[in-house]
């Protein structure tokens, strides 16, 4: 039985991945386009070509976790090692200053470079530490509940960035109404951003020293036993219809939350100081997500609430678009709209947050029927397959975003004025469009297959070879 401090002290290091993940998933692109002047397709290629790279270091990171034989085990030894190019990097990312006098090539090289190691001290860290996730219980239930610490910790540290974000570094002024144009604050984001993520890594290190036991790394390194081993995991059928479920929510969402920051300041046309109360609403979202599945996860199966979560979060997120073209909303920019769309952004955070954890903990029932066929414990590379799709969230969104952006021709830079047509094409690409994509996971995650009772079974057949 895990207790609740020890999965608080799992969760707390995805802190780092939430920091990491909301800036680059709603500030990156901002930054770099309307801050520093780089071209949103150049800002593209370079979250492409870090994606390439995660596509490669992301399963090596895996296989190389799962066949470690370290005294610290074989996940903590990398926590470590991940937190100075992480947090330098991110920091980096940040400290760049339009008034350098770069050209756009310079631009994109410094954004390539950083994005890169940034990417890749997170990898370190994160296909380590979610592997160890599913190593801490073998319960079907429990693991639900180990996830769910890890996703809540995870979005409160997204969040924590978004309240400093908003509430004290890019605060309005009299000079910048939309304190985001503002260049100076940018780089003390940065830094503050970097701190915490090393905070947070070092925190989950020293707090679940204790599980650096749950190890069975092989001693033989046979070439062709290794190749054989991961051909069957990733041959897997249940493991297939997860990594496509997951890929489709997290490109469809990822182009959603790259264009937020564009929707929310030209269609809704929202301040910037009332994008700061959206953070309790994604709080109490993520919380109420917490605590619905630690209701019905006892009883239910994981597909089916999987399912709903995301039927739920299309539906909802679809709505607000055709109601304000309508007419059907308040006045623009006002609180009375700000309210009016609240519900919609509770109703889908909670479907997306819910869905998130369902997601890991299936995950891990995957990595324990792999085990069963193949002998040997391969949650790294199970779990750098949810690690390198959760970058793809952000990076094939920026990545989709920056070439819809091109399309349209969106101006750049701090003095940006879009016209009428190019609003109303991104906020229909962020709502109806997106929902629309969401729809094709649900019907994949309908043909998952392991349950409650084909789990146990599972976990029987493993105990009886040990």
């Amino acid at each position: 039985m895990v207790t609740n401090q020890e999965k608080f002290f799992y969760g707390i290091g995805a802190s780092a991945n939430g920091i990491k993940t909301d800036a680059f998933t709603y500030f990156l692109l901002f930054f770099y386009s309307n801050i520093i002047g780089l071209s949103p397709g150049l800002s593209s290629l370079a979250i492409f070509i870090a994606l390439c790279v995660d596509a490669v270091t992301d399963p090596l990171m895996g296989v190389i976790s799962d066949r470690t034989n370290h005294q610290k085990g074989r996940r903590h030894p990398y926590f470590l090692l991940g937190i100075l190019p992480m947090s330098l990097s991110y920091f980096m990312l940040f400290a760049i200053n339009s008034d350098w006098g770069f050209s756009q090539i310079q631009l994109f090289l410094w954004m390539l470079i950083f994005t890169i190691f940034t990417r890749l001290g997170i990898t370190l860290f994160d296909v380590p530490h979610r592997s160890l996730g599913s190593e801490m219980s073998q319960s079907y239930s429990e693991r639900t509940n180990i996830f769910s610490w890890r996703e809540l910790l995870q979005t409160a540290g997204g969040l924590t960035n978004a309240l400093l974000a908003y509430s004290v570094f890019f605060r309005a002024t009299n000079e910048y109404k939309v304190g985001l144009l503002n260049p100076e604050p940018w780089i003390y984001y940065g830094l503050t951003g970097a701190c915490l993520m090393a905070i947070a890594i070092l925190t989950t290190y020293f707090g679940t020293l204790h599980y650096k036991h749950n190890r069975n790394a092989v001693q033989s390194y046979s070439l062709g036993d290794l190749i054989k081993q991961i051909l069957t995991a990733l041959k897997n059928r249940n493991f297939i219809l997860f990594f496509f479920g997951y890929l489709f929510i997290a490109s469809s969402w990822g182009i959603s939350s790259s264009l937020q920051l564009y929707v929310t300041t030209y269609f809704w046309e929202f301040e910037t100081s009332m994008l700061t109360f959206f953070i309790p609403i994604y709080a109490f979202a993520t919380f109420s997500a917490f605590l619905i599945l630690n209701l019905f996860t006892s009883k239910s199966e994981k597909r089916n609430l999987l399912m709903i979560a995301i039927f739920i979060a299309a539906l909802i997120n679809a709505l607000p678009f055709p109601l304000a073209i309508f007419g059907l909303l308040p006045e623009f920019g006002s609180w009375k709209l700000f309210f009016a769309t609240a519900p919609f952004l509770f109703i889908t955070s909670t479907g997306l947050v819910a869905s998130a954890i369902i997601r890991e903990s299936m995950l891990g029932d995957i990595s324990d029927e792999v085990q069963l066929k193949t002998g040997f414990g391969q949650q790294g590379l199970m779990f750098a397959s949810s690690s390198f799709i959760g970058k793809l969230n952000t990076g094939l969104g920026i990545l989709l975003s920056g070439l819809l952006l091109e399309i349209i021709n969106f101006p750049q830079g701090q003095d940006a004025i879009p016209d009428v047509n190019q609003i109303f094409n991104l906020a229909f690409t962020q709502g109806p469009f997106v929902s629309l994509l969401m729809i094709i996971p649900f019907f994949i995650f309908y043909f998952y297959k392991i349950d409650r009772k084909r789990h146990n079974e599972i976990i029987s057949e493993i105990k009886k070879k040990l």
